[in-house]
């Protein structure tokens, strides 16, 4: 008999599902997939695990059952047990989950690493701003992409792009229309709190609703919420969290606030409702309180929305809530498949899915990882939340940023780049003063080379470094884009000025290398370049230091320095080879072996 795994490698390649989809799909991790597979975990835990795969795959009733035995599990046809000899039904122990596994996430060295904050100068950030770096057109498009990459937490307004600046949507409360509810006879004060959140635990607080009508039509709607949380954390499997009712109910935000300073809660969703509606409200710690309504078209049917409508509405705000927290967390896996939880659901509002798609959206490629593919699943839902909520600049800027990416890593870029040009450039109509959308429009153009881009380009690089005076990437870009325009003094003066503002910063000092290269002062430029090398462990550098070595004579390290950039470019972005120059570069390295100098004024000339 089969093992599972072999059962799994060979109903999924029938199927054609990714180990990604497969996933996400049931809602673990993976690399779990990819332990079942190779056997290293020998099957799931959970007989609900294989009954979803067996779903997504479409088995037949029979490759089910098969399927379950070889887990471990007895098929849904007792029928079949009684077909299997004795020595067939033999189960090994199954290896106890590592406590990743067991709690729903990925171990430690699995998980992404966390956003850097604007302005630092190593990790995640440092490698996003390399990556837009590269200057030139040799490794101009390579290092581009590899700031995709890097990119972290980009898009969420994060920064797939060096010029990114985070920024989060925030629901509007859905009126409709109805007068406002006005408790009878004073309003309870604070309630006690005895509930408080231990070290590491999220806690979901439920308050009890107020309710504005006859002793005949009062409802336990905090109990209805938290039997529906209380169902979605087991069923979700998720980590650490637990709901409580509070003893008595909430009617304020700042009320809410002074809750989760003392309980150390994650969330308190209070409210209130009458015969005509019933409006819950979550608050959480340092956003903005997001709300929603159910109508009630009569008093009679209070009961039916309060029992049916309400729990379900409850459940997904609760994984709305907890994605926000896990993204926070930097727990980006988890907060991937709650969000895609909730949407799964089928909210109703309009609101929570356009900022649902979202969220799904700007998470997919720093999970997934920076392929066209991803790019465009990411672009889809970003298409999804503009057809529910077409005023989000939010979901704008990130759809032309994926659009911007997405030409990077294709040899096919000119459609993208005038749909990533379209989508910034209707974000920054509406909102001149923000410096990312001019910096990745900037970029766009920059990519383009359209016959009055360069000058756009430099134009939007301009307009940002006025709004952002001590911002290097201004600058920075500036300068790149002087390069290219044969701006022989101004180009050095803006990539000093980034230096200035930066420090050490790789995707600089690789600039001055490149552009002191370029102008036939490989003297003063190679110091930067030994620099930019030493910092940036890629290799996608050394194409700038080579251009500088075959000036001074240095051909043998120019060509070790070329071959170093060619395989970077073979190991990260093989398909894009011929974009990258790699024929081209190839030449030169046998020019190089062969005592000459590759790098004459016209070549110099076509570089910039």
């Amino acid at each position: 008999m089969h093992s599972f795994g072999e059962l799994l490698v060979e109903y999924t390649n029938r199927a054609g599902i990714s180990d990604a989809e497969l996933a996400r799909s049931i809602g673990v991790q993976r690399q779990t997939i990819f332990r079942w597979k190779e056997g290293t975990v020998a099957r799931p835990r959970y007989r609900e695990d294989v009954q979803h795969i067996a779903e997504k795959l479409r088995l037949s009733p029979a490759e089910r059952d098969t399927f379950l035995l070889a887990s471990g599990f007895p098929p849904e046809d007792p029928g079949a047990v009684l077909a299997l000899s004795s020595a067939d039904t033999e189960r090994e122990a199954v290896p106890a989950p590592t406590a990743g596994e067991a709690a729903g996430v990925p171990d430690a060295a699995e998980l992404p690493e966390p956003l850097a904050p604007p302005g630092a100068p190593t990790g995640v950030l440092r490698r996003r701003e390399r990556l837009f770096s590269q200057p030139g057109t040799l490794l101009g498009v390579a290092t581009l992409v590899m700031l995709l990459v890097a990119m972290g937490g980009a898009f969420l307004l994060p920064r797939l792009w060096p010029g990114m600046a985070e920024a989060t949507p925030t629901p509007v409360p859905i009126e409709l229309g109805l007068p406002p509810l006005t408790p009878a006879s004073g309003t309870p004060s604070t309630p006690a709190t005895p509930i408080v959140a231990a070290e590491g635990e999220k806690l979901l607080l439920v308050a009890p609703f107020i309710g504005y009508t006859s002793e005949e039509l009062r409802f336990n709607v905090a109990g209805r919420i938290q039997e529906a949380l209380a169902a979605e954390i087991v069923e979700s499997r998720l980590p650490d969290v637990r709901v409580a009712v509070l003893p008595a109910p909430v009617t304020a935000q700042e009320q809410a606030r002074d809750l989760l300073a003392k309980t150390k809660a994650s969330a308190i969703i209070w409210g209130e409702y009458d015969a005509g509606r019933v409006r819950a409200n979550v608050t959480v710690p340092s956003e903005a309180e997001t709300n929603w309504i159910n109508p009630v078209d009569s008093p009679g049917k209070l009961a039916v929305v309060i029992n049916d409508q309400v729990p379900a509405a409850a459940r997904i705000l609760a994984l709305f809530t907890l994605g926000r927290l896990y993204r926070q967390e930097a727990d980006l896996t988890t907060a991937l498949h709650t969000f895609e939880k909730a949407l799964a659901l089928k909210p109703a509002d309009q609101t929570t899915g356009a900022a649902l798609h979202f969220y799904i959206g700007t998470l997919l490629p720093k999970v997934e990882g920076i392929r066209a593919g991803v790019l465009s699943e990411a672009i889809g839902h970003f298409n999804q939340g503009l057809a529910l909520e077409p005023t989000w600049e939010n979901l704008l800027y990130n759809r032309g940023t994926a659009y911007l990416g997405r030409a990077l890593l294709s040899t096919a870029e000119q459609a993208d780049l005038d749909a990533a040009i379209a989508d910034l450039s209707a974000v920054i109509a509406r909102q001149p003063q923000r410096v990312d959308p001019l910096l990745n429009r900037g970029i766009a153009y920059y990519q383009r080379r359209g016959p009055d881009d360069l000058p756009a380009a430099i134009a939007d690089f301009s307009a940002a470094a006025t709004l952002a005076p001590d911002d290097h990437r201004p600058f920075y870009h500036r300068g790149l884009a002087r390069i290219r325009a044969g701006e022989a003094g101004a180009w050095a003066a803006d990539m000093l000025q980034a230096d200035q503002l930066r420090p050490n910063n790789a995707a600089v000092l690789n600039g001055l290398c490149w552009g002191y290269g370029l102008w036939g002062e490989a003297e003063t430029g190679l110091p930067y370049c030994d620099r930019a090398v030493a910092i940036d462990a890629t290799g996608s550098s050394l194409d700038s230091r080579a251009v500088a070595y075959a000036q001074v004579g240095k051909y043998e390290m120019a060509a070790a320095d070329l071959e170093g950039y060619l395989s970077w470019v073979k190991a990260i972005y093989p398909e894009l080879y011929t974009k990258y120059r790699g024929p081209q570069v190839e030449e030169w390295i046998a020019a190089l072996k062969g005592n000459d100098n590759p790098f004459t004024p016209a070549v110099l000339a076509g570089l910039r």
